[in-house]
């Protein structure tokens, strides 16, 4: 399922090679999969599991499955 989300980092304006602002469509397993590397990186397999079910779960809690916008920025959530 594909999820929006507003690119607002620095790292995820060079990845995707966009200005600021910019509302991406992106997998919502591959944005739970970016979160978990980038909130904990390389921590044992049970954080990252528990990681990704929050991470999941705060997408879904923000509408993300209704079309809304989801920030990649904990700063401008």
């Amino acid at each position: 399922m594909k999820i929006k989300v507003k690119i607002t980092t620095q790292a995820n304006m060079k990845y995707y090679g966009c200005p600021s602002g910019t509302i991406k469509e992106i997998e919502l397993e591959d944005y739970v999969a970016c979160v978990v590397a980038s909130e904990i990186g390389n921590a044992p397999l049970e954080a990252c599991k528990a990681q990704a079910i929050v991470s999941r779960s705060y997408a879904v809690a923000r509408g993300v499955l209704d079309g809304k916008v989801i920030s990649d920025s904990s700063a401008t959530a």
